[in-house]
Parts: structure tokens; sequence; C-alpha cells
């Protein structure tokens, strides 16, 4: 489940509230095409490296405070609370493809959801894990400034993991290193 929250930072601590669900993905639907959109010049094209940070992003679209979250295990057998906040996405648009790297940071991970509300919370800078890196990629490409194909993932199939050629995986590893200093 992806959802946008309202986020307050003070005092060493942020609070969180539940705004609505969402999507990340699809052409029409998904703040990451959504936001990619806003940053493209018209005579952007693939093969075309590219960095969201969603916080500016979302301020730029007229969401000011406003941030994106992921909860990995939302019908998981066992019950757990595991929600992400996402601060970036870098990906390499090229061959009709657009394989991502999230920048996320840990705001519960397997916790037990009868401790927490997750839908208005405080989170201290301590009880966040950060930086936390996932990759996956996307069906669709850039093309003359403009985005192309569905921009949602695969369908579950064999091969679902993330191929990487040379460049690309040293696109990824550069910006993720840069956060990690």
């Amino acid at each position: 489940m992806y959802a946008l929250y309202g986020k307050e930072y003070s005092d060493a601590q942020t609070h969180y509230v539940f705004d609505k669900e969402t999507h990340l993905f699809g052409c029409n639907v998904g703040w990451i095409p959504k936001l990619l959109r806003g940053l493209l010049s018209s005579s952007a094209s693939e093969p075309l490296k590219w960095n969201i940070s969603v916080g500016s992003a979302l301020e730029q679209a007229g969401f000011p405070a406003r941030t994106l979250v992921i909860n990995l295990k939302p019908n998981g057998k066992k019950p757990n609370l595991s929600l992400y906040e996402v601060m970036a996405v870098w990906g390499w648009s090229s061959h009709e493809w657009t394989p991502i790297m999230f920048h996320l940071r840990g705001l519960f991970i397997d916790d037990d959801p009868t401790e927490f509300e997750s839908t208005d919370f405080y989170r201290s800078d301590r009880d966040v894990e950060d930086p936390i890196f996932s990759m996956m990629y996307l069906e669709g490409s850039v093309r003359n400034g403009k985005l192309f194909g569905p921009w949602t993932p695969p369908r579950p199939g064999s091969t679902n993991s993330v191929l990487l050629w040379p460049d690309c995986l040293k696109y990824f590893w550069d910006e993720a290193a840069k956060l990690m200093q």
C-alpha cells in the first residue's frame, strides 16, 4: 500500500498524519511519473539519468509538507507494521524500461501494529533507520521530454530481478554512496 502523509518536523521528531491512499506507479495516476514530468526539459530523451527529491517535488507540485509512505507488509500472514518514507527516487530510462532506486527511511520495521497508530504518529530521529535502498524497474521511458509506456512494474514472472548494465549500476552506486558518507 502506498499513501500520502502530512509531515511536520520539530524538536528532533517528525509528526506523520495519513492523508490518503495513493499510487506510486502508472503513467496516469502514479506519483513517480507525475513528479518526474515536472522535472523534464523538452529535450529529455533516453538514455536519461534522473533524480526526484520527493519532498521538494511534492512541494513544487502543490503538496507542501507532504511525503510518500510505503506500507511494505499491509496484508502479511503475521501482523506487522513496516512503514517506509520515500525520500528520493533515481532512475535510468533507456530502451523503453526504467530501473529505479528508492532512498527510504525506515519509520517502522517489523514492529507490532498493536503498539503504534499508523495513521497519526511521531518518530524521533534516533528511531528512524536511514538510508535504506530498494530497487525495481518500470516499463516506460522518456522521449522528447514526454513519458511513454505504462510506467508500471512488470507482472510477476520468472525474471523480475533488476538487470543493470555497468554504467547504470555505477550511476546508482554513486548516488547511494553520496548518502552513506
